[in-house]
């Protein structure tokens, strides 16, 4: 599922830092857009995309060659042995499954495309058949992983768009920090990830000046419904599903945001939060020791702080 708010940069390299030493670079990966500053002057572009091609060759659920495509098109009954990328972001992805009570679901790939929010667009919102069939076939109960073997009891398929992007953050933040980068930011699709003291901003309503956070060595991931949404039976709803219907969320939330040392998990926890909802997702941010920050998706006219929670901040 895409993450739609923006987040802006407020305050990025030490003002102490020569200019010359500083380095941006930008360019396209997984149906977006990346960027990365650096106090640097040798950024490796061509080592970033290659890490990054090879990350979308795992999880990309366009490339019909993806190892993700393959599984999902794997035979029912039939294990398959997958590789260490594959097995550690699924384990992560089935234990926030269960954290998150079957609210992060990453095996809703058949609604997801239902739906068109998938590879394909579709021209008319699907029926309430047609939704149940495919919310049948979206149970993590139908999959089996294990010793890093994956199998479908059921004609079930994985979509990881909700947590791939995230480890790929973490992965490219991995490199630079190999390269002896010191202050750094990654930022892919508006998912987060620093090194060093930043400053970035939350997107708010229309009115409302962006939300400042302050990150140290942490990540930033933010799901919403302002920028990207679409009319089904005369009501707005965000390009997110409820697991449990099989159904748009029709969210109280603008948006959740999360920080955390893992922008994997920030990106899965974020769109979780979304699917479920203002107090609960507040209670599994506590529950969870999170660090988040809500914006209400209704507001008093001008919209103030409160309409703004944060939790663990």
């Amino acid at each position: 599922m895409p993450k739609l708010l923006t987040i802006f940069v407020f305050l990025g390299l030490s003002a102490c830092q020569p200019i010359n030493q500083t380095e941006k670079i930008s360019g396209y990966t997984m149906g977006t857009t990346y960027t990365i500053i650096a106090q640097t002057n040798q950024l490796n572009q061509q080592a970033i995309e290659r890490r990054l091609n090879q990350i979308t060759q795992v999880f990309s659920s366009w490339d019909y060659n993806s190892e993700l495509s393959i599984l999902n098109r794997q035979a029912i009954n039939t294990p398959k042995s997958v590789s260490a990328e594959m097995a550690f972001v699924l384990a992560q992805a089935i234990n926030v499954h269960k954290q998150t009570e079957g609210f992060f679901n990453p095996a809703m790939g058949e609604l997801i495309d239902i739906w068109g929010f998938g590879v394909n667009p579709v021209e008319r919102s699907p029926s309430q058949l047609e939704i149940e069939d495919a919310l049948k076939r979206a149970s993590m109960k139908q999959l089996s992983f294990r010793d890093s073997k994956f199998l479908k009891k059921a004609d079930a398929k994985l979509n990881l768009s909700a947590i791939a992007k995230g480890y790929a953050v973490d992965e490219i933040a991995k490199l630079l920090k190999k390269q002896n980068i010191d202050k750094f930011m990654v930022e892919i699709g508006g998912e987060i990830k620093t090194q060093g003291r930043w400053s970035v901003g939350i997107e708010s309503p229309a009115g409302q000046a962006p939300i400042a956070i302050d990150l140290v060595d942490e990540s930033i991931a933010t799901s919403g419904n302002y920028r990207q949404y679409f009319v089904w039976k005369a009501k707005r709803y965000a390009h997110i599903l409820d697991p449990h219907t099989g159904l748009p969320v029709d969210s109280d939330l603008f948006s959740a945001s999360v920080i955390h040392p893992s922008n994997m998990l920030a990106d899965a926890y974020a769109t979780a939060m979304m699917a479920m909802g203002k107090d609960e997702a507040v209670k599994m941010a506590r529950r969870l020791n999170l660090k988040a920050v809500f914006v209400l998706n209704k507001c008093e006219h001008p919209c103030s702080n409160q309409n703004i929670i944060k939790v663990g901040l």
